[in-house]
């Protein structure tokens, strides 16, 4: 981030209301219970969200050498990300055009093999051509369909790696970011290193799981006994079109508007920037390194957690590696142990029926544009077939 933004930035603490309401929406906003537990409008947002919009699947450096491939689930379509021999990137439905087997499993690479399917060995380039039947015995000469793979859009910009499911749709960062990335300089995000990766799956509706990295307002009560002695509970909020940027601020963020000059402020390392890149992924950066989350649906009640941690270079000594550990190991505790667990208690409470909205304060302004625009591209999504429905 430049240091005028950070400067900036800086500066509206120092105008800031006494009581360090910082960043307080317009108004505070009524959410329906349904949102979090309803079946129907879950199938309607992953219709809307993950299958006709590009979503977040990974950085650069997750998919950096020819050969390397992603494996993601874009709403129910398995996708396949490959870095091709000039350095692009291609992506693919991750299924053998014979019989649809999954081609490929996790994060990996090929190297420069090609790539094979399981189950009857059909052999694909990284470009996605099909190569070879092996022993089909010309039982095929039939078929007109070269049996590539089916294509899908993806785009690489500043690090990050979006895709887009449908069939024919293009994707333009610049209509996901709108600007975020201006913010981006100074991240590293194009050479981070990452250090690990974990994959979990809780029994609890992925937007309920966002919600916890969407306010501080929590963090005085929640995290007492953890993160409380670091953090404040308030925190700065822009937003660049779709996308929410929090600012955790860190105690110290405070320290400096007395003992520096203005022009030595600065934000970090005193502040966690956390990009909302929606439908469901969060990018974080730290100060020293960057943290990514996404939440994959897996139906209305459960989600698949991946959380990676990227370090600014890979470590050089033993003593660098067990500092990362210990960062990981902490953002997944306060995580896993502290948080999640309440938003399971609180699913359980909105399936009961008994509770008709949520509220989430003006001082919660992140879930106020979060879940404000989630609602809208679904209704809007609902009307788009609506008519299409009545034009039939």
């Amino acid at each position: 981030m430049d240091r005028h933004i950070q400067i900036k930035l800086v500066e509206r603490l120092r105008e800031a209301d006494p009581r360090l309401r910082w960043s307080h929406a317009d108004r505070s906003m009524a959410n329906p219970a349904g949102r979090y537990v309803d079946e129907d409008w879950f199938r309607d947002e992953r219709q809307a969200l993950f299958r006709e919009c590009a979503q977040f699947v990974g950085l650069s450096v997750e998919c950096a050498r020819p050969g390397d491939y992603l494996t993601r689930d874009c709403g129910g379509v398995p996708i396949l990300i490959v870095r091709q021999p000039d350095l692009s990137l291609r992506a693919f439905v991750n299924a053998c055009r014979h019989r649809a087997a999954p081609l490929l499993k996790g994060d990996g690479s090929q190297g420069r093999r090609p790539i094979v399917c399981p189950y009857h060995a059909w052999t694909y380039g990284t470009d996605g051509s099909l190569l070879a039947r092996p022993h089909d015995e010309g039982g095929f000469d039939d078929v007109a369909d070269p049996c590539g793979l089916l294509v899908r859009s993806v785009v690489e910009a500043h690090g990050l790696i979006f895709v887009h499911p449908l069939e024919g749709a293009t994707v333009d960062a610049a209509d996901l970011l709108h600007g975020a990335e201006r913010e981006f300089a100074g991240y590293g995000i194009e050479s981070a290193h990452l250090f690990d990766r974990r994959e979990t799956v809780w029994p609890i509706n992925w937007k309920l799981l966002l919600d916890t990295f969407l306010e501080p307002y929590h963090v005085r009560f929640v995290h007492r006994n953890s993160i409380d002695r670091t953090f404040l509970s308030h925190q700065l909020f822009d937003v660049f079109g779709p996308v929410a940027r929090p600012i955790g601020l860190r105690r110290s963020v405070l320290d400096q508007l007395e003992s520096c000059r203005p022009s030595d402020w600065r934000l970090f390392p005193h502040a966690a920037a956390q990009y909302v890149l929606l439908p469901n992924a969060l990018l974080s950066y730290q100060g020293d390194h960057i943290e990514t989350w996404r939440f994959e649906p897996i139906d209305c009640f459960s989600t698949r957690v991946v959380t990676s941690i990227f370090s600014p270079s890979e470590p050089a000594s033993e003593e660098e590696r067990a500092h990362w550990q210990r960062n990981f190991d902490i953002l997944l505790q306060v995580a896993f142990e502290e948080d999640f667990p309440i938003q399971k208690d609180i699913q359980d409470n909105l399936r009961s029926g008994a509770i008709g909205h949520v509220h989430y304060g003006r001082l919660e302004p992140a879930l106020i544009h979060c879940h404000g625009t989630i609602n809208a591209m679904v209704e809007a999504w609902r009307d788009k077939r609506g008519g299409e429905d009545e034009r039939r």
